[in-house]
């Protein structure tokens, strides 16, 4: 009977000690810089077709200055105010973009330390601080109401992992590797139709020359000549080209090359009146200015 009994209090003091020990045994713990990996960024951004703003700004190490950029839609329309509110054929590309924002993920912790940040390109192209390298690009969405959709700081590619880079979020020191298929572009000839006259040299059948010059001290115009040249079939022919003469060929195809590449690179505003009068359906024309003349001049329009 006495060795049942210590036998049984043998066994209770066995499993108090595996208990005990199964208590105090230190625990296996993720660091929580890598509790979120996976995890979405902005997990409420789901449509594309929501961002009606899209904003990148980078920095320019040469000039020592940020460069912003926003497409935006207002007033029924999409436009461009860094470019004096042109108007952006930018809506497809707009969800393009938002689009290859939709569902990034944190896919790799790299560091939560800021003196990395330069190393990985992710300083904020806003930060007021005097080091001009490893700024990234800072890419806003935002939708109705002025609301933030995405807002992110992207650094640099990162070497041997094809489509990944450094990213982390403005309010946040965390950097992390990131896959991005993202087309990003900031050129202002991307978001418009930078043809002009929409014309193929083939097409061309017939044009015309008017030949003038001005006086810029009173503002006359002297007329001197109009030139016609019309295509038939293959050949150029000039309204007075004689039948023993025949148009310089050079010259020609490169005047028709050259009206055929015409593109727009940049822009500047009209003068108010003479927008008020292309305006008018009317035909009535607006009171241009002393001032918004000489405005017109100086850039070659007398």
């Amino acid at each position: 009977m006495e060795e049942n009994k210590k036998t049984i209090i043998f066994a209770v003091s066995a499993l108090a000690l595996v208990a005990l020990a199964f208590l105090t045994a230190p625990s296996k713990t993720t660091p929580d810089a890598f509790l979120d990996r996976g995890v979405e960024f902005y997990p409420e951004f789901t449509d594309p077709n929501s961002a009606t703003t899209l904003e990148v700004i980078r920095y320019d190490e040469e000039s020592g200055a940020t460069i912003p950029f926003k497409v935006t839609f207002k007033n029924g329309k999409w436009t461009i105010p860094s470019h004096h509110d042109y108007p952006a054929d930018g809506k497809d590309r707009l969800a393009k973009t938002a689009a290859g924002v939709i569902g990034i993920k944190r896919d790799d912790f790299r560091t939560d330390n800021i003196s990395d940040h330069a190393e990985c390109g992710v300083i904020d192209p806003l930060d007021e601080i005097s080091n001009s390298e490893g700024r990234g690009s800072r890419v806003t969405l935002r939708g109705s109401n002025d609301q933030t959709l995405a807002d992110y700081i992207v650094g640099k590619e990162i070497s041997g992992r094809p489509g990944f880079r450094f990213v982390r979020l403005p309010d946040q020191k965390r950097v992390y590797a990131v896959r991005m298929d993202l087309e990003l572009s900031a050129r202002f000839v991307d978001w418009i139709d930078d043809d002009p006259l929409k014309i193929s040299k083939d097409e061309l059948s017939q044009i015309t020359f008017l030949d003038y010059s001005v006086n810029e001290k009173t503002g006359a115009v002297q007329h001197r000549d109009n030139l016609i040249l019309t295509k038939n079939d293959v050949t150029w022919q000039a309204d007075k080209m004689s039948d023993s003469q025949e148009l310089e060929q050079t010259k020609l195809n490169s005047m028709l090359t050259a009206l055929d590449d015409l593109k727009i690179v940049g822009v500047r505003p009209k003068t108010e009146a003479l927008a008020n009068s292309l305006a008018r359906s009317d035909g009535a024309k607006s009171q241009i200015t002393t001032a918004e003349v000489f405005e017109m001049q100086g850039k070659g329009f007398f």
